[in-house]
Formats: C-alpha cells, sequence, structure tokens
C-alpha cells in the first residue's frame, strides 16, 4: 500500500479540487455568517432573538430543499455541479449585501445556507466518495482540512475586510473571491477520477447499500444522530452569538474571530495523526 504522502502526491488535482470546494463552504456556514450579525440587525432593526428565528426558518428551509436539490449530483458531473454550485452561493453573496428588506434578506440567507453550508459540501464529499474507493477514508480526510483553513483564516479576513468596505462591502468581496476560485476548481475537477484501478478490500465490497427509506426505519439511525447532531447545536450556537459575546465582554471581534484559528489548527491536528493512524492501522494483519 503507498504511503500517505504518495497517495496525495499522485492524487492531488482532485484532493485540491474537493479540498478549494470545503473551504469555498465557509460562506454558508454559520460562524461565517455569524460575523455580520451586528450589522444585520442594527440595520433591519432586529433583536438577537428576531435574527435567531429568521436565521432558524432560512435554515431550515435549505434543509429541505438540500435532499431534493442533491440529486442531480448522482446524474450530472463534479465539474457541472460545482460550477452551477459556486455560480448559486457567489449570487447569494452579492443578494446579501444588496438587501434591504427581511423578505430579501431571509431569501439571501436560504441561498447562502443551501449552496454553501449545503450544496458545496455535499458536491466535494460526493464527488471524493465517487472518485476513491480503497482510499475513500483517507480522501476525505484530506478533502476536509478545507472546513478547517477555511474556519482558521476567512473570520479573522472578513472582519478586517468589514473595517474597511463594512459588512455589506464585505459580501461582494466574498462573491468576488467565490468567481475568482471558481475557474480553479473547474481546471481540478474537469477530469473525473476513475477510482477502479484502487480495487477494494473484501471488506468493503461485502458492504451493504441501504435505500433512504431502510435508514429512516432504522432505529440506529436516530441513536447515531444524537451523538452526531450534539456538537454541532452547542457549536452553532456559540458562533451565531459570536458578536454578542464579545459585546458582553467588551472584546473586539478580531480577537475572537482570530480564535478560530487556534481552534481549526488543533482540529486539523488531530485530523491528521487520525489519518496518519489509520493509514498505518491498515498494514496491519487482520
Amino acid at each position: 500500500m503507498q504511503s500517505f504522502s504518495t497517495f496525495v502526491v499522485n492524487n492531488v488535482r482532485w484532493l485540491s479540487g474537493a479540498f478549494l470546494l470545503t473551504l469555498v463552504s465557509s460562506f454558508g456556514q454559520t460562524f461565517f455568517i455569524a460575523l455580520s450579525n451586528g450589522g444585520i440587525r442594527e440595520t433591519f432593526g432586529l433583536s438577537h432573538g428576531e435574527f435567531g428565528g429568521l436565521y432558524m426558518l432560512a435554515t431550515l428551509l435549505s434543509a429541505a430543499t438540500l435532499p431534493f436539490l442533491g440529486r442531480p449530483l448522482d446524474r450530472y458531473s463534479t465539474v457541472t455541479m460545482a460550477i452551477a454550485t459556486m455560480l448559486m452561493l457567489a449570487c447569494a453573496s452579492i443578494a446579501m449585501g444588496f438587501a434591504g428588506s427581511l423578505p430579501t434578506l431571509l431569501l439571501a440567507l436560504y441561498l447562502l445556507r443551501l449552496f454553501g453550508q449545503g450544496m458545496m459540501t455535499q458536491t466535494a464529499l460526493t464527488a471524493t466518495g465517487r472518485w476513491f474507493a480503497a482510499n475513500r477514508g483517507r480522501a476525505v480526510s484530506v478533502v476536509t482540512l478545507g472546513f478547517h483553513v477555511g474556519g482558521a483564516l476567512l473570520p479573522f479576513l472578513f472582519v478586517l475586510v468589514a473595517g474597511l468596505v463594512g459588512w455589506r462591502g464585505s459580501w461582494f468581496v466574498c462573491a468576488a473571491f467565490i468567481l475568482v476560485a471558481l475557474p480553479l476548481v473547474c481546471a481540478l475537477v474537469w477530469k473525473e477520477r476513475n477510482p477502479q484501478s484502487e480495487g477494494q478490500p473484501r471488506a468493503q465490497r461485502a458492504v451493504k447499500h441501504w435505500t433512504r427509506a431502510e435508514v429512516l426505519r432504522d432505529p440506529t439511525f436516530y441513536a447515531i444522530c444524537l451523538g452526531v447532531l450534539a456538537p454541532a447545536f452547542v457549536g452553532t450556537t456559540i458562533f451565531f452569538h459570536q458578536v454578542y459575546l464579545t459585546e458582553l465582554r467588551s472584546w473586539p471581534l478580531q480577537l475572537f474571530a482570530s480564535g478560530f484559528a487556534v481552534s481549526s489548527r488543533r482540529s486539523s491536528c488531530c485530523l491528521y495523526s487520525f489519518c496518519r493512524w489509520r493509514w498505518h492501522a491498515s498494514r496491519l494483519p487482520i
């Protein structure tokens, strides 16, 4: 079995493309959108609870749409879905900058959540799963580092830009960043990777493929959800109210935003260590 570094070098094209997709998904993540919390509430005269309710509604609507919008991922090429998703995310960022009423704000939030946190992540991970077979776990581990890099760099940069051009202007900059990254992503994922040459371990070939109905009927699925969703609930609450938390303590928002770099670095180190352990473990006889 090839080493971890050799695997990355041999597949850098596809790994980099999916990595960029997960990185750009940051624009639709709660930790990033919430950086505009203070400006949005001041502009529209919203309380913390009112904006929280609006954000919850946008998130629930995007979650309800995602199962239907995600179906084309099984029918169209990765580059087609990447182009469509990134263009829509850029439009969502522009809509956020131009939002002048509560309905347009709700629409902008809905599009950001749907095409950023939802479809961008779905496109990256679905493509990675399609491109790799025996090394799928390794590939996903590398690709998901994009989430941590985005969390480490983008919040601090957003706060700096917002200090210069305001929170609305910052979203126009986000749209420009997405459009600049689009040609690079297209060049990287234009050619689909064929995983058949890897060969699949016998245990992996024997894995059962579940239908959606079978998953929803299995009580184990709901037990697993309790553990999987709990960290997201806690983290989202903290991220969404980061502006309010800094106001309570009279901290500059830049200080809180820079803390994402520390958090992401620790997460990335843990993920990298797990990848290395998993590779060594896979070489042990069963």
